[in-house]
């Protein structure tokens, strides 16, 4: 795996490439150097080498830098929380809670099961054939991508343009499983890729895990009548006709934190 570390429009994974973009280039916060190191570690588990390329002889010294000394590094403490996200692939927002979205047809699926799956689990397939069939789709992920759930900040519009990529048609918004983070550190299964906020790996029990699940509320009498009695209280229908994507992400995440409240 190759990772471009420049001023790119967007952070994004495209046939092998990580096209890592800064907020602020040449500048690097700590938290985006945790992430370049934990890119770097996931890539090294999963056997495969990273060749780094970078313009700026000062990122890639201080890179270098928290490679040979990572322990300084993780010893920063990071903010509570960083401002609002639009289309940010890279770091997202520190937020309480993550989200995974999805269509209608995967949420009966998950409800009907109690569980949440990876794509590997839900199609019976390894990861090596899903990145196969996908090798030419939009986001073109690696094999051992398609083992796990994939999340998303809270307040980050990613995971529309995810479920909005599958479809290919005008904006209808994905439903969203929300779950708190430090829920999900919990999980034995979690991981970080230093491309996404967080990951679990195979299943999520959702009885154990989940916090909610936001519905546009067209689904919603289709929801109501197959919704297992211990996860219908968690399904939550906001109505969405009118806004945009960006628009949908702050009403949702709002709704979602005034739960927990």
């Amino acid at each position: 795996m190759k990772l471009d570390i420049g001023k790119h429009k967007v952070s994004v994974i495209e046939k092998g490439v990580y096209y890592f973009a800064p907020a602020s280039y040449p500048g690097l916060s700590d938290l985006e150097l945790k992430n370049l190191l934990a890119f770097i570690s996931y890539e090294k588990t999963h056997g495969r080498q990273t060749e780094v390329v970078c313009e700026n002889d000062e990122i890639l010294k201080k890179l270098d830098n928290a490679l040979k000394n990572p322990d300084a590094l993780n010893a920063t403490p990071l903010p509570k929380k960083i401002g609002g996200c639009n289309v940010c692939l890279h770091q997202g927002c520190l937020t309480e809670f993550v989200y995974h979205a999805t269509d209608i047809q995967s949420t009966i699926e998950i409800l009907s099961s109690g569980r949440l799956l990876s794509a590997a689990r839900v199609s019976g397939k390894t990861g090596a054939e899903l990145a196969h069939e996908k090798q030419d789709s939009l986001w073109n992920d690696p094999a051992d991508f398609f083992e796990y759930i994939m999340f998303c900040w809270g307040n980050c519009v990613v995971g529309e343009y995810v479920v909005m990529s599958e479809r290919n048609d005008r904006f209808i918004p994905g439903i969203r499983f929300y779950f708190r983070y430090n829920d999900l550190l919990r999980h034995p299964g979690h991981a970080f890729d230093g491309y996404h906020c967080i990951k679990v790996k195979n299943e999520i029990l959702l009885s154990d895990y989940l916090h909610s699940c936001v519905v546009p509320e067209c689904y919603k009498s289709e929801l109501k009548r197959i919704a297992p009695p211990d996860l219908s209280a968690k399904l939550r229908y906001i109505s969405w006709k009118g806004i945009d994507p960006v628009e949908w992400t702050k009403c949702v995440y709002d709704y979602v934190v005034g739960l927990a409240l």
